[in-house]
């Protein structure tokens, strides 16, 4: 374990023992915030990466070792396609880890994506946080990110307006995205940064580069959104492979 300008780092040999840690992670942090607050409130990631760690947690003996009945899951962006599609990030965590476990359907909060648009998606799902919160900014146990090769982070992407300007609001819509599907919504800096907990599980060679710039390149949120990840009071932790870790301090 290492300390960065950016955060904790933590480096693994493989993505199999960074997923380990992730779920191991995620149990010992909801343990904690149940036991001192009654609930534990996390916003899953999509994408492939996180995959291993909900079968992780989906499975004996981690699976017995959280009281799922005050666990609250909702996501930190979403594509905008029906729940059942293939690229949707709630499907993914439904069939790797929330159709696994004793978690009731009422504490399991996925982004309105059918009906309307990004925008109408984007401030329904904003102003459902806030009432299930009780806060103007939701501060949640723990945020699941990732990072693309292009340095972005949730559906934050490389010179979007979010990045390039960060506005007032919890959620924002994301439209024209260089990865498929183009709509999307996603947290702002705004609420990722008020997390109490923000975990980076970032695995392999394709992110080495943008993983060593986002650590240890010059401020550039706008090409990097994933340095814009800065939390208000919370901790920031990286779980890295040494893949994805290669290039660390190669600038």
């Amino acid at each position: 374990m290492s300390q960065t300008q950016r955060g904790e780092l933590a480096v693994f040999p493989d993505a199999a023992a960074v997923a380990d840690e992730a779920a191991r992670r995620f149990v010992a942090l909801a343990q904690a915030a149940i036991a001192e607050r009654g609930r534990f409130t996390v916003a899953l990631s999509g994408g492939s990466t996180p995959r291993a760690m909900h079968e992780r947690l989906a499975a004996p003996p981690l699976s017995t070792a959280i009281d799922w009945e005050r666990v609250f899951v909702y996501w930190g962006d979403e594509r905008m396609v029906p729940p059942d599609d293939a690229d949707s990030s709630y499907r993914m965590a439904r069939d790797t880890l929330l159709a696994h476990v004793p978690i009731p359907a009422a504490n399991i909060v996925p982004a309105p994506t059918v009906g309307g648009t990004p925008a109408d998606a984007a401030r329904a799902y904003a102003e459902t946080l806030v009432a299930q919160f009780g806060q103007d900014v939701p501060e949640f146990d723990l945020i699941l990110l990732g990072i693309g090769p292009d340095g972005h982070t949730a559906s934050l992407f490389p010179g979007q307006p979010e990045p390039s300007a960060p506005s007032a609001d919890l959620v924002v819509a994301v439209h024209d995205s260089p990865k498929p599907p183009p709509d999307r919504i996603s947290f702002t800096y705004r609420l990722i940064n008020a997390a109490h907990n923000i975990m980076f599980v970032v695995t392999g060679a394709d992110k080495a580069e943008a993983l060593n710039g986002v650590l240890h390149g010059p401020p550039n949120r706008a090409h990097l959104p994933a340095q814009g990840v800065q939390p208000t009071a919370g901790s920031l932790l990286w779980l890295v492979d040494r893949a994805a870790a290669q290039a660390l301090g190669a600038s």
